[in-house]
């Protein structure tokens, strides 16, 4: 895997299985998963051609998922844990929480399910200990995407993905947050122990 970033989008490339909530997601093996911010007022008829959009206009080439968020790339926080890389932009309201979890170690196609799963209660953990009165925002969503031999067959909280699952979000989401609201110039690097 490796990663870089702009201002407005994070691109993440690799050989992945994948899943994804965002538009034109699912399951599927791609190349590419990037972020992208767009105005905070932005709306498109067609999300998923805004999105194809973007990776020409990036030189993605393959295939991709893609997020969209109005939250700038410059308030990215990337957790890394042993073997797991998460990479969370968050803001309020429209601005959205957009988590991608990328593993080293294989998933297979349940963990990769369950995974969204985990990373949605840490999520919603995560906003509820900071004191928010709200547990997502309409438009969040969740990329989970592995390298490497399948290895682990599940995703919940009790196994060592869960639990690295739990922590990178349960640590990011906050950090994140606060990030954007202090408009923070990263983006944020955090090591989390499992």
């Amino acid at each position: 895997m490796d990663y870089r970033w702009s201002p407005t989008t994070l691109i993440i490339e690799g050989d992945f299985l994948a899943v994804s909530t965002g538009v034109g997601g699912g399951f599927s093996r791609v190349s590419a998963l990037f972020n992208h911010t767009v105005p905070r007022d932005w709306h498109d008829a067609d999300p998923l051609a805004f999105i194809r959009d973007i990776a020409r206009d990036e030189r993605i080439n393959g295939s991709f998922y893609g997020l969209l968020t109005a939250v700038p790339m410059q308030n990215l926080v990337i957790c890394k844990s042993a073997f797991l890389t998460v990479f969370i932009t968050a803001g309020y309201s429209s601005s959205t929480i957009n988590i991608i979890a990328v593993s080293r170690e294989g998933l297979r196609m349940n963990a990769l399910a369950e995974a969204i799963g985990t990373i949605s209660s840490a999520k919603t953990a995560a906003l509820l200990r900071r004191g928010h009165d709200f547990i997502a925002t309409p438009t969040d969503a969740v990329i989970v995407a592995c390298e490497g031999k399948p290895i682990h067959r599940y995703a919940g909280t009790a196994t060592p993905l869960g639990r690295a699952l739990v922590n990178t979000v349960m640590t990011g989401v906050p950090r994140a947050l606060s990030a954007y609201e202090n408009e923070s110039r990263g983006p944020i690097e955090i090591k989390v122990d499992v």
